[in-house]
């Protein structure tokens, strides 16, 4: 675990306990983190000395050293990443991730990540404009392509007194997602995963259209979580404003009919099929080709039902494929969401109520009501990060492997 120069850095103590609990933990700290959290607390709190320089264990090379014969009892960079089963920079200044991006490797956490065949996750935290600036923009573009997972930034109060993007994640969704990864590695190889996620944007001419509020967190949350049990994964998404998890394939769309036609061809080969996406029920039966000009007080439009796509899969699925639908109310969720259950018997029907302040659509936090053919009763799951609902969704779909 990378701890750098970022104000977020007084919450690693904590955060180093608690994953303590469940994994061995070794502490690089950089000279800008040295200044903002003590050495020995990172110490006691992980039970190892803290990395601090790239030059441990070297000593100076004599005139008369034969060439090659150097003894190096210990490199320091090289020894950490080749133990490692995750890299972790948390929190990661705007500062680090410009090393990173740039490949730079001045100090022992920077060549480490240039070292490290292990996957790399950063959680970033700084000010809002800081975290907008274009080339902390481009640097975070450069990392994900290379494969480096992003936890946060969040959205809400900054350390500034400010108020935006950049917050350091909760230690307790960071804790949860290095558990998952750790305690379920692997458990859904072989397994091929497709999830639909994002609102449809349906055309109305070439500048409006209809769509929704939806912004694909829950979708992305369970592309994520299927990712971290060792699945493959397509992801097939309406227009988001999230980036794609590393490691899923994605397949972009806009449309209701789009997203009918992809997920229709991906089905066929899935294993689990997750339905998060908020697909529109009306599409304009005849979009304009030109902007429609404001000549009137009042414009009446001609909608056009859209497909059901998940009755057709529940009508094609293929023997053994686990199906999960999802279903956003307003009002009388418990009831509204049996009625659809009724009408759909999917294996899961994940049913929220929308609107609700801090749960719901482009929040970071939902509760939900799950509906499964194996169990009596509903499951009700209290609100919480969309990233761990995710894997307690994928916990429901295991309770029902094996039992036909």
């Amino acid at each position: 675990m990378g701890v750098t120069g970022s104000v977020a850095a007084y919450k690693t103590v904590a955060l180093v306990k608690d994953l303590s609990r469940f994994a061995e933990v070794r502490v690089v700290l950089t000279d800008a983190g040295a200044r903002m959290v003590p050495e020995k607390l990172l110490a006691q709190a992980s039970g190892h000395a803290v990395g601090r320089t790239l030059f441990k264990g070297f000593k100076p090379i004599a005139a008369d050293t034969p060439s090659g014969s150097h003894p190096l009892s210990f490199v320091p960079h090289i020894e950490y990443a080749r133990s490692s089963d995750l890299v972790l920079i948390a929190p990661a200044s705007a500062d680090f991730l410009a090393k990173m991006a740039f490949g730079l490797g001045d100090d022992l956490l920077s060549t480490i990540c240039l070292y490290a065949t292990c996957p790399v996750w950063v959680a970033p935290a700084m000010n809002q404009h800081m975290w907008a600036h274009p080339a902390v923009a481009q640097n975070q573009k450069t990392l994900r392509r290379r494969g480096v997972r992003f936890l946060g930034p969040e959205s809400g109060h900054l350390a500034c007194g400010e108020v935006g993007e950049g917050r350091f994640v909760e230690p307790a969704e960071i804790v949860g997602q290095v558990r998952e990864v750790f305690a379920s590695f692997q458990s859904w190889k072989g397994r091929r995963v497709l999830v639909t996620a994002g609102g449809t944007q349906e055309p109305i001419d070439p500048v409006r259209m209809i769509t929704n509020h939806s912004s694909g967190k829950m979708g992305y949350a369970l592309a994520q979580a299927a990712l971290n049990r060792g699945a493959r994964v397509t992801l097939i998404s309406a227009p988001v404003r999230i980036a794609a998890p590393q490691g899923a394939k994605l397949v972009a769309v806009r449309t209701a009919a789009q997203m009918r036609g992809q997920t229709l061809k991906a089905a066929q080969e899935a294993d689990v099929i997750l339905m998060a996406a908020a697909v529109a029920d009306y599409r304009v039966a005849e979009p304009s080709a030109l902007k429609i000009k404001k000549k009137s007080e009042s414009l009446t439009l001609r909608l056009q039902k859209n497909p059901d796509i998940l009755a057709e899969l529940l009508v094609r699925r293929k023997k053994g494929q686990v199906l999960a639908g999802f279903c956003a109310e307003t009002d009388h969720l418990e009831k509204n969401a049996s009625l659809k259950w009724r009408k759909k018997p999917v294996d899961l029907l994940i049913a929220n109520q929308v609107g609700r302040p801090g749960t719901g659509f482009e929040s970071d936090r939902n509760e939900l009501l799950v509906f499964s053919r194996w169990r009596a009763k509903p499951v009700r799951l209290a609100r919480d990060f969309k990233s761990r609902l995710a894997s307690r969704v994928l916990d429901l779909i295991e309770e029902g492997w094996g039992t036909g």
